[in-house]
């Protein structure tokens, strides 16, 4: 069944940029507001072109404010200019009408840092983290119908835009610019250390993980193994650890895997990747890319007739 998306809410052309390039990643945002139309109504008359192309509102209505091939300013990066604009253009934004962040005081809790009866929120629509978190220790729980639309859009964005379904691996961490490159989907809590969003709900991020079959990816290893060389010895242990891989497959299908992983070391090439998580007598074998040109490991796979290539994915074609 097709996704279910409301454009009732549009933007006009001068809040966002209508050249964006390629997508590779999706971001998470919560608004610290009341309704998805009240932000969209902030947006529209800021005049600093300031959005995310999709707000879900609280009964799991998803407004797409602008098209997903455009851009406007969502992260807030204190990055060099060229580099943060790069950033900007390739995520797509979803913000959840959500409070956010609560307060506590007497034993009660207040919605946007203000303590009155219009700001008081029910316990029973907070998520207790149990600490400090950003500043806060009470969230606004998202609704039901938020996360399940959430999943559903995040699903249909990975599948039009063919981005790698990754995530990093501490959802509530700061990564600040070693996700520069990253692809994937992320929290604005990932780039930003004074953000909290969104919530530190694990229940969330295990759903999107479950339901959409996000890899989580260790980001400081993997941007260190990218930082250096390998040694001749470390490349002796690479290629032992990956016919491990290759001998758990399909015979057939393990050769052309060992034939791109030559092909690749092969001459200048100097390229290498570690293989993964390999099927058991399958034809699929997942891979982290380790030294040389990352664009060689899809020629490569694609020239010998891989039914599928990812950054994290070999699909030979079975019998």
């Amino acid at each position: 069944m097709a996704i279910q998306i409301n454009r009732t809410l549009r933007l006009p052309d001068g809040e966002y940029f209508h050249s964006g390039g390629t997508k590779s990643g999706i971001a998470i945002h919560h608004t610290v507001g009341g309704s998805a139309r009240s932000t969209f109504e902030w947006w529209k008359k800021d005049n600093e072109m300031v959005g995310t192309a999709y707000i879900i509102e609280r009964d799991g209505t998803i407004f797409e404010v602008f098209d997903p091939e455009a851009w406007a300013w969502q992260f807030g990066l204190k990055w060099d200019r060229e580099e943060k604009i790069i950033f900007e253009k390739r995520f797509i934004g979803i913000e959840l009408a959500s409070e956010g962040g609560l307060i506590e005081d007497n034993g009660n809790l207040y919605c946007f840092d203000r303590i009155s009866q219009k700001t008081l929120k029910k316990r029973d629509e907070a998520l207790d983290y149990g600490e400090d978190y950003r500043g806060y220790r009470y969230f606004d729980k998202y609704e039901p119908a938020q996360v399940d639309s959430l999943i559903e859009l995040i699903n249909d964005l990975f599948d039009k835009f063919e981005i790698e379904r990754r995530v990093p691996e501490n959802y509530f961490e700061y990564y600040g610019n070693n996700l520069k490159d990253f692809k994937g989907i992320i929290g604005h809590v990932m780039v930003r250390k004074d953000k909290s969003d969104p919530a530190p709900d694990m229940s969330v991020w295990e759903r999107i993980i479950d339901q959409s079959e996000v890899e989580k990816m260790n980001i400081l290893n993997l941007n260190e193994s990218l930082q250096r060389n390998l040694t001749e010895q470390e490349k002796d242990k690479l290629f032992e650890d990956n016919i491990l891989q290759i001998n758990k497959m399909n015979v057939a299908a393990g050769s052309m895997v060992k034939g791109v992983i030559m092909e690749l070391q092969r001459g200048e090439r100097d390229t290498y990747i570690k293989l993964r998580d390999a099927e058991e007598t399958g034809h699929i074998v997942y891979y982290d890319f380790v030294q040389g040109d990352k664009g060689l490991v899809f020629r490569i796979a694609r020239a010998l007739g891989f039914k599928n290539v990812t950054e994290s994915k070999l699909e030979v074609r079975g019998a």
